[in-house]
């Protein structure tokens, strides 16, 4: 009996007294029964049916046969009872349990198969809301992304634009736009909570650079924008929860867009970000394109204006430099000396601010050769130090190996003077200023956000000072002709637009590098001469003013009236036998008649012979005639690309007699 599933009931209290192993195993009791245990705890008695059978059971001797139900599972056993008395004499029911071991199973399977279904039923309606989710966070990004394609970059307000458009889209509830301008952090747009919180273009402090910033974790860069942010708040913000992303330009990670709160739709955002970092690199470009069309019409300007100005200031200075020599032999103390002297001072000036207007519009005739500019700042270092003075300490680091460069020497010097001056006045109260050579190489990625860059390798030199520093609008001013940003009479605003004009025509770059406080960094990058082959920087003629007897024969060649007479006198007292022409068909005509020692001419002459042409005739005539061009504005007859032709000789207007006497002098010695 021990191996069948057999209980044992006490009839009137159903406690069961007695259950085998096999028939504890079917009612799934774990110990063996006690005092308190009855079978109708065990088995399903809800609906009556246990209750008849037993009490049945109690009162009849013929065995009775019932389906039951477990209580755990509702598993169905089939249940034998019968009538038998105790040793007591006591009625009992021993009940005989069977399981029906297929039904059961079945039921298993049904009740597993009802649970997986719910879960299916259950996980198929999590991903449809998920799915419609992500289908209203793509429609949303859609439209996003062609609203931020179709923003005007040259608007001054592109890209709060962009991040309105952002930040409705993510539905978070502050956004902003940090980048880097003219070597600051700054923040360039604004939105939600966070425009409250702070000011446009406020500057950020990070320890370390931009590239840094993106090569630490994630939790890291939060934390350190966290903490800059915190500096420049003007009002308590919220900045616990911030998701940082990079927008790249190019290849470069050059600003980043920052979220207030959780980031719910992550790839997004990240499409967001690259439909602003596109916009971003747009308004980029587009902004360099237009100042540099500003320079450019400046530059087209000066140039049309220059030639009758540099002939206004020739005549001036010619007749002013006779005056000076008729007085100077009868009455030196004389007060017309003194205003012919001012006269003449004031020509000077004059030509010295047509000269860096020419060289900013790039029409100012180069005469490059072979150089290494660690040479050059040694030889100017002297100079340099008398500019400055002793309240300025200047530091010149040379570069070993450095590679030489093709530069106008005179012009190149110029550059460098100019930015050693804007550098000491930056500097009122004395500071450091530092000269540096380096060989570097501008990438295509570098190119690529720079007009007018051609990637490759160049010769860099860095003027940088410890001085009061600029703000990022002026530095995006510099450049332009007479802005300045010091006091009336304290300085023409021409300086660092000669130095852009020069580095631009000799196929170089320039840019600034500055922060308020902090001093300024400029670079000038000229492109490697991989051919150098030149060693000297010219002849130098040691007397400043030269006179002539029985100089030579010269053509004098001029077609304003005034200029002509003023350089014949000057030849004449210098020395020379002079005929003269208006115009390039009567100085053909000369040439052909009777042979000179150095034709004198303008570049730009009316009727069919210009200056260049009338040189090749006068070269076709006589092999060894000597000449020398004159002007105040060169056009590409005897200039390419900024520079001159091989060989020719040029003199600008307005020269003065000392200066002419000079280039003569060494044009007869070639």
């Amino acid at each position: 009996m021990t191996d069948e599933a057999l209980a044992v009931v006490e009839a009137g209290s159903h406690m069961l007294l007695y259950a085998s192993p096999r028939a504890m195993d079917l009612l799934y009791v774990a110990s063996p029964p006690d005092a308190t245990c009855r079978l109708t705890d065990l088995l399903n008695c809800d609906d009556g049916h246990l209750l008849r059978f037993l009490n049945d059971a109690a009162t009849v001797t013929s065995p009775l046969i019932s389906r039951v139900r477990r209580l755990s599972d509702g598993a169905a056993l089939t249940a034998k009872g019968q009538r038998v008395a105790g040793e007591d004499g006591r009625p009992l029911i021993a009940v005989a349990l069977k399981a029906d071991t297929e039904l059961s199973r079945r039921f298993r399977l049904l009740a597993d198969k009802i649970t997986a279904l719910d879960l299916e039923i259950e996980h198929r309606k999590a991903v449809e809301s998920e799915l419609s989710r992500n289908a209203l966070a793509r429609d949303r990004t859609l439209v996003a992304v062609r609203h931020i394609a179709e923003i005007e970059s040259g608007d001054p307000a592109s890209l709060n634009h962009a991040l309105d458009v952002l930040w409705r889209a993510c539905g978070c509830p502050g956004a902003a736009v940090i980048g880097v301008e003219a070597g600051q952090l700054l923040l360039r747009a604004l939105n939600g909570r966070l425009a409250g919180s702070f000011d446009m273009n406020a500057s950020l402090c990070l320890p370390m650079g931009l590239a840094d910033f993106w090569d630490m974790p994630e939790a890291d860069r939060a934390e350190t924008l966290r903490s800059a942010l915190d500096e420049v708040a003007k009002t308590p913000c919220d900045l616990s929860d911030l998701t940082v992303w990079p927008l790249f330009v190019g290849s470069e990670a050059k600003s980043c867009l920052v979220l207030q709160g959780p980031c719910e739709f992550p790839t997004e955002v990240e499409i967001l970000s690259e439909a602003v970092a596109s916009l971003l690199s747009r308004v980029n470009v587009e902004t360099e394109l237009r100042h540099a069309q500003k320079l450019q019409a400046i530059g087209e300007l000066t140039g049309g204006i220059a030639h009758d100005f540099n002939n206004i200031l020739s005549v001036i200075l010619g007749n002013a430099e006779l005056i000076i020599d008729g007085i100077e032999k009868d009455r030196p103390e004389a007060l017309e000396m003194e205003l012919a002297n001012a006269i003449r001072d004031a020509t000077l000036r004059g030509a010295t601010l047509t000269s860096r207007l020419l060289s900013f519009a790039r029409k100012q005739p180069l005469m490059p050769q072979s150089l290494s500019l660690n040479t050059v700042l040694r030889d100017l270092d002297p100079l340099l130090r008398r500019a400055l003075g002793e309240i300025v300490d200047i530091e010149v680091v040379w570069a070993g190996g450095l590679w030489k460069t093709r530069l106008d020497q005179g012009q190149f010097e110029n550059a460098l003077l100019n930015l050693a001056v804007n550098a000491r006045d930056a500097m009122p109260d004395g500071g450091r200023l530092t000269i540096e050579t380096a060989n570097t190489r501008l990438d295509t990625e570098y190119a690529a956000q720079h007009l007018e860059v051609t990637p490759g390798q160049y010769v860099m030199i860095a003027v940088s000072d410890t001085g009061t520093g600029m703000t990022p609008d002026v530095i995006r001013e510099a450049f332009t002709p007479f802005f300045t940003t010091k006091g009336v009479g304290q300085g023409s605003g021409l300086g660092l637009s000669m130095v852009f004009g020069f580095v631009k025509q000799s196929g170089g770059h320039v840019k600034i590098y500055s922060e308020p406080g902090q001093g300024t960094s400029v670079k000038m990058y000229f492109p490697r001469d991989t051919a150098a082959s030149g060693t000297g920087s010219g002849e130098q003629l040691a007397s400043a003013a030269l006179r002539a007897s029985a100089n030579g024969f010269i053509l004098l060649v001029e077609d304003d009236p005034h200029i002509l007479r003023y350089a014949e006198r000057t030849l004449i007292l210098l020395g020379y036998e002079v005929d003269t022409a208006l115009t390039g068909d009567t100085a053909a005509e000369l040439l052909q008649s009777r042979s000179y020692d150095i034709l004198l001419t303008d570049v730009i002459l009316p009727g069919s012979l210009n200056g260049r042409r009338l040189a090749d005739l006068a070269y076709e005539l006589w092999p060894t005639i000597k000449v020398l061009f004159m002007s105040g504005y060169t056009e590409n007859a005897i200039v390419h690309n900024g520079q001159l032709d091989p060989e020719v000789e040029l003199i600008s207007k307005p020269f003065t007699r000392d200066q002419l006497a000079r280039r003569l002098q060494k044009l007869r010695k070639q």
